[in-house]
């Protein structure tokens, strides 16, 4: 047994080895680090299982993420999966994905909380959960509630969820810079297109864009689709043929439906840029190749969410974590909006 031959080796007990290797306070960091170097010596590996048990703990994380196995088509959300990646490797912790479940056409509210998720949560095979885009009565809330797993909400409203750690961009800054730009470009009005699914950051969303257009005498007016390019294609192209006249500006509330809303305005007759001018929120490598390149509202998603990441580990442990809750949107302008055509 290697325990054996390094306690042997170093003159400890093997009590004292294992919770060496196990990286206890209550083992002195000299003789952790002789430890360690023997163990690397002779090339042992520790069973990860038996550390586990030993700890009490999984060192796995859930990462709940919506649009079930469409996931990874929203780049945005990927750029905050790899954020969360990126640190949970960092800190030797692996990942357990949750995607939420989705019908055809949709989120499919009744299966948010699919069986996976639950029995992640009531078996404890992870040690938290990192809840992606939460819905505004997302019952998975209620789960870890209920059985007491640390969780933190990522993209979402912290003044939503005053008992929870949630992070999110700063949505009052976000619209500002949204109803500035345009009421700057000499628009009166504009249509938000969001999802209707009833996401957490949309709701917020929503609020603050009518709060500062009304601050600066904009019109604004809203339609809910599907959280799908096909959903805000499908809701661009019945707008443009039922209004008359037309918007003069549209803002897509998230970076799938920006993407959809661009290629309903492709077929139809209205020229993004000069006949309508188009904003979104969340950025991606399609809308910076689009022709026209598109004005977004960026925020730093892999930061956030290693953050978040660095903040359920500290609940887990049981340690203090100074939460950043809101994080600073820029609004990189681009070719997509310009003066309405008089």
């Amino acid at each position: 047994m290697s325990l054996r031959k390094i306690a042997a080796a170093l003159d400890l007990s093997i009590t004292t080895v294992s919770r060496a290797l196990a990286d206890y306070d209550d083992v002195a960091p000299t003789t952790r680090g002789r430890v360690r170097a023997e163990a690397e010596r002779i090339g042992y590996v520790p069973n990860a299982t038996a550390r586990r048990l030993q700890k009490g703990r999984t060192d796995s994380i859930g990462v709940a993420v919506p649009s079930g196995s469409d996931a990874f088509g929203d780049s945005y959300l990927a750029a905050g999966f790899n954020g969360a990646w990126e640190r949970l490797a960092e800190l030797d912790q692996d990942l357990l994905l949750l995607p939420f479940g989705e019908a055809k056409g949709g989120l499919d509210e009744r299966s948010v909380e699919s069986k996976a998720f639950r029995r992640a949560a009531q078996e404890r095979r992870v040690d938290g959960m990192l809840l992606v885009r939460p819905l505004i009565d997302d019952p998975r809330i209620d789960t870890m509630e209920r059985t007491g797993l640390p969780y933190v909400l990522l993209e979402a409203d912290p003044s939503h969820h005053p008992d929870a750690s949630a992070v999110g961009i700063d949505e009052a800054e976000a619209a500002r810079l949204v109803c500035r730009r345009l009421a700057e470009l000499g628009h009166t009005g504009f249509v938000a297109i969001g999802p209707r699914e009833g996401f957490d950051f949309a709701k917020s969303r929503l609020e603050h864009l009518e709060r500062q257009a009304a601050a600066l005498g904009l019109g604004f007016s809203t339609i809910a689709a599907t959280s799908t390019e096909g959903g805000a294609r499908e809701a661009v192209e019945g707008l443009v043929a039922a209004a008359a006249p037309p918007p003069t500006a549209l803002v897509f509330l998230n970076n799938r439906m920006t993407i959809g809303g661009l290629s309903g305005l492709a077929d139809g007759p209205l020229v993004v840029g000069r006949h309508v001018s188009v904003i979104g929120y969340g950025d991606s490598p399609a809308l910076r190749q689009w022709s026209p390149a598109t004005t977004v509202v960026c925020s730093p998603i892999q930061d956030m969410a290693r953050h978040a990441v660095d903040v359920l580990v500290a609940k887990r442990d049981r340690r203090l974590a100074a939460i950043r809750p809101l994080w600073r949107p820029t609004l990189e302008t681009r070719r997509s909006d310009g003066p309405p055509v008089r």
